[in-house]
C-alpha cells in the first residue's frame, strides 16, 4: 500500500517520531490507529447511553433549562478542580 501524505501531515508524523517514545514514523501511525480503534470501540459500546444523554439534554433545552455561558464556565471549572483534587499525585523521577 502506498499512502500520499500532505507535507504538513508528514511533518506532524516526523515531529511525533522525534518527540515521543517512537523510533520510526510507522510507530506513530500504528499508535494513532490504536487510539482511533479504541475511540471507535468506546463509542460503539456506549452508543445507547450517548444517544440517551443527548435526547435528555435536548429535552432540557426545549424546556428552557439552559445555563448562561458564565454558569457553564463556572461548572466546568468546579469539575476540573474536583478531578484535580481526586487525581493521584504524579511521581517525579
Amino acid at each position: 500500500m502506498t499512502l500520499r501524505l500532505t507535507p504538513p501531515t508528514e511533518q506532524r508524523i516526523k515531529r511525533q517520531a522525534e518527540l515521543g517514545p517512537f523510533h520510526e514514523p510507522d510507530e506513530v501511525v500504528n499508535r494513532t490507529l490504536d487510539l482511533l480503534e479504541s475511540q471507535e470501540s468506546w463509542i460503539a459500546r456506549n452508543r445507547d447511553a450517548i444517544r440517551e444523554r443527548l435526547e435528555h439534554s435536548w429535552a432540557q433545552a426545549e424546556r428552557g433549562e439552559l445555563y448562561t455561558p458564565e454558569e457553564a464556565l463556572r461548572i466546568l471549572d468546579e469539575r476540573r478542580a474536583a478531578r484535580a483534587a481526586n487525581a493521584e499525585p504524579r511521581q517525579t523521577i
